[in-house]
């Protein structure tokens, strides 16, 4: 019994010393990352291609734009100049594979709306920033919070139209000014959120632009460009459209598509790029709670 006794004991201290270097070797699973592909996508008011024009209608041309959507894999979109026909078109032939903010929801809202794939994102918050378009008339922007669902990172999305020169409305130029400074404050205000941070859009400037937002906030274009010894290098934008996120972001594949099938959707490139986001950058971003609802300190 005795020598039945000690062996049993030193069974205990070789499982012991067994199991010991199995817990020391555990290693915590990887930062979980995201990669997605956004746009900004200007897909030409209804409006603007009435029966008799050179163009299709806008109800025929939301349907091109949605076989672009899927050429290229976009899972979220910042659209400019989707009037309420093309938005009620585009949810009928998605049929709940994509949703829209504001959508519907607001008055002249669904011109300048957010788009994302329901399989990849879900809504977190949502609301909505002034400010001027044509001679200073206020017009509310879509930001949202989206999560991605295979991740669990979220991120906020911003999507801005600038008011154009045209025929009709001159010197737009001190608008877009003030625009931009409403744009950058809100980049400024959720930076310190932790957050990733997107904002697309038809801004109507192309250099002027890109050193404004980049001067007053904390973006980077997809496309590139860069500031030094206080010179700024906008690389000779071609496109008016813009894709911007925060530093951290990983651009790649950026694109501005100017094929035949976007040529007869609309008058705009349509710019994409795929992202990759590091939750080992943005730690807050994986919070099981979000930050409070979105209340923009600045406003037109």
């Amino acid at each position: 019994m005795a020598a039945a006794l000690v062996a049993v004991l030193l069974t205990g201290v070789v499982s012991v010393a067994t199991a010991s270097p199995a817990t020391a070797t555990t290693r915590r699973a990887p930062a979980p990352t995201a990669t997605y592909t956004v746009s900004s996508f200007n897909v030409l008011g209804a409006s603007h291609t009435p029966p008799g024009s050179s163009r299709a209608s806008g109800t025929t041309r939301i349907v091109w734009a949605n076989q672009l959507l899927d050429r290229h894999h976009v899972d979220v979109a910042g659209f400019q100049e989707l009037q309420a026909v093309q938005a009620t078109k585009f949810l009928s032939i998605t049929a709940g594979k994509w949703a829209l903010y504001p959508g519907l929801e607001i008055s002249r809202g669904t011109e300048n709306s957010i788009g994302w794939r329901t399989d990849v994102f879900d809504l977190v918050d949502s609301a909505t920033v002034r400010i001027p378009y044509f001679n200073g008339n206020p017009r509310p922007m879509p930001v949202v919070l989206l999560r991605e669902k295979s991740s669990g990172l979220m991120a906020y999305f911003a999507n801005f139209h600038n008011p154009a020169e045209t025929a009709t409305y001159h010197n737009q130029g001190k608008w877009r000014v003030e625009a931009t400074r409403i744009e950058a404050a809100l980049q400024n205000q959720l930076e310190p959120l932790g957050i990733p941070r997107f904002m697309t859009g038809d801004m109507n400037e192309r250099d002027a632009y890109f050193c404004r937002i980049t001067k007053a906030a904390p973006v980077k274009a997809a496309r590139g460009g860069y500031w030094r010894n206080n010179v700024c290098y906008a690389n000779k934008p071609r496109a008016v459209d813009w894709i911007f996120g925060s530093a951290a972001l990983k651009f790649s594949n950026y694109l501005e598509d100017r094929g035949p099938l976007v040529d007869k959707t609309t008058d705009h490139p349509v710019l994409v790029s795929d992202v990759t986001v590091d939750s080992a950058l943005y730690p807050n971003a994986t919070a099981i709670e979000p930050p409070p609802h979105l209340v923009p300190a600045v406003n037109y």
